[in-house]
């Protein structure tokens, strides 16, 4: 299985790129996809570990999962906007910094890293979840609204992690998230960061 999987969600005009948090996959977007496809073509890709990616996360550094995305899009996308949520932001960065594909800009929602390091609670106990009630009271933590965040999602979740190899790419995805730093951002893109007071991980 590819490292990355990239989804068209809808939409036309100019290529929107949107990449999700750790723990997620491209349903996180299913709300706000909609909305946005009067802007533009909307895709989102998933990366190893997540969605219906593979579980490869090479030498396990973010830079490999941006590779990923980048071989994936390589081609198919025009000049992408790209926004990415918490760890997607981060792979956003890295992103821009490759120039490969060349993008129009960039949206980062609550990115990890940035600041400080995600909340280790957080990005710690995700991959070690066996029980679905306790991955629904973790998964809340995500949101301000907690009705979002239903026992059945959670319990698709825990469910996930019945593949061995899945929960492995998970533990070292937040490896590198407490180890690595994020790149710098590249002068000749326009970006702009949006962070939730309210923000319970980050």
């Amino acid at each position: 299985m590819s490292a990355a999987v990239l989804h068209k969600l809808g939409g036309s005009g100019p290529d929107i790129l949107l990449i999700h948090g750790f723990g997620s996959d491209r349903l996180s977007w299913l709300a706000t996809a909609p909305k946005m496809f009067q802007l533009g073509t909307i895709w989102a890709v998933e990366y190893a570990g997540h969605g219906m990616a593979g579980n490869d996360v090479g030498d396990a550094s973010l830079s490999y999962l941006s590779r990923a995305i980048a071989s994936q899009i390589a081609g198919k996308l025009t000049k992408p906007f790209v926004v990415g949520h918490s760890l997607g932001g981060t792979l956003a960065l890295h992103l821009a910094v490759r120039s490969d594909p060349d993008m129009s800009g960039l949206l980062l929602l609550a990115p990890a890293g940035l600041s400080d390091v995600p909340a280790n609670f957080f990005i710690d106990t995700l991959p070690e979840l066996t029980d679905g009630a306790a991955a629904h009271d973790l998964l809340k933590k995500l949101v301000v609204r907690e009705t979002l965040i239903t026992r059945r999602m959670a319990d698709s979740f825990v469910e996930s992690l019945n593949d061995v190899a899945r929960r492995t790419a998970l533990r070292t995805i937040a490896a590198a998230l407490k180890t690595e730093l994020p790149p710098s951002f590249p002068p000749d893109i326009p970006f702009t960061i949006l962070w939730g007071e309210a923000d319970a991980i980050l």
